[in-house]
């Protein structure tokens, strides 16, 4: 399901802001970015957030700005410059070069600077997974409104599937009385020592019974009433799918057995509502 979210916090040491983004999708895919300094977290953070989630290509962004500057300048490697140190004074002996030009580049020298992007800071991560709760807490409350017009929007399409059911009903007869005139017209035109009318009358009570709908149009009221049912419970989104996809069969079968223009006419604007119900569900976790 779509969903936004973000927080942000002031702590001590540094300003925390986390955005949480998602997109509709049948699986989970997330995308992670956090500071360097926190990366030794990311597995157990994505499996945190794929329990809560469960499904969406999901976008997550955790910026870590360090007010003191101790957090921001990386530290002189002490060790490291007095071995380049020594060793330059040698070469300014042997060259006779002045030790103060060859000083001027120490800093670009390899090592010379300790990195603190890579150092883990279980205190800096406690106060941004509070940062991460908090805009998850938004990114689900914003899920929620989204599904609860979701809902609606639902409950609208069913509605008008079932209206176009009843739709169907006063032309049930008049096709029927249509397949009996125009079968009655084709058997006028045989010669009378070929017409059997027994055997025509069995024959077409037969055929009637074959463009029978009523079995259909019940299995299709139900399968609206349970549709609506399930709307209520939670991670109903594959069982929702299936009661579509029975759905989608008694339409066609209505479809099928319509022969008559108008009924036609129904079917297709009960596909046309129910392949928009079939996209929706996909929001659905």
């Amino acid at each position: 399901m779509t969903g936004y979210g973000q927080a942000a916090i002031e702590a001590q040491r540094f300003e925390c802001r986390v955005e949480i983004k998602s997109l509709n999708s049948k699986f989970f895919e997330l995308n992670l970015r956090m500071p360097r300094n926190l990366q030794y977290k990311e597995l157990e953070l994505r499996r945190d957030l794929q329990k809560q989630i469960e499904r969406g290509t999901v976008s997550v962004f955790i910026n870590v700005n360090y007010k003191l500057a101790e957090d921001k300048v990386n530290p002189l490697n002490l060790d490291v410059a007095e071995y380049y140190l020594k060793e330059l004074n040698h070469l300014s002996e042997l060259s006779g070069r002045s030790a103060d030009q060859l000083f001027k580049s120490v800093f670009e020298f390899p090592n010379i600077l300790s990195s603190k992007d890579d150092e883990p800071r279980d205190e800096d991560y406690k106060e941004v997974l509070t940062c991460v709760n908090a805009a998850f807490q938004a990114f689900d409350q914003f899920r929620i409104q989204e599904g609860a017009m979701l809902a609606i929007e639902l409950e609208r399409m069913v509605g008008s599937i079932e209206q176009k059911l009843e739709e169907i009903t006063p032309f049930e007869q008049e096709r029927i009385t249509l397949v009996k005139e125009r079968l009655m017209k084709e058997l006028a035109k045989l010669p009378s020592e070929m017409a059997d009318r027994n055997r025509f009358e069995q024959e077409l009570i037969y055929y009637l019974e074959k463009l029978d709908i009523s079995e259909e149009k019940s299995r299709l009221a139900q399968h609206c009433t349970y549709f609506r049912t399930t709307m209520q419970d939670v991670g109903a989104g594959k069982k929702l799918g299936f009661i579509a996809q029975e759905m989608g069969r008694e339409i066609n079968t209505i479809g099928s057995k319509s022969n008559h223009s108008a009924m036609q006419r129904k079917v297709v604007e009960m596909k046309d509502e129910l392949e928009k119900i079939k996209e929706q569900i996909n929001n659905i976790l």
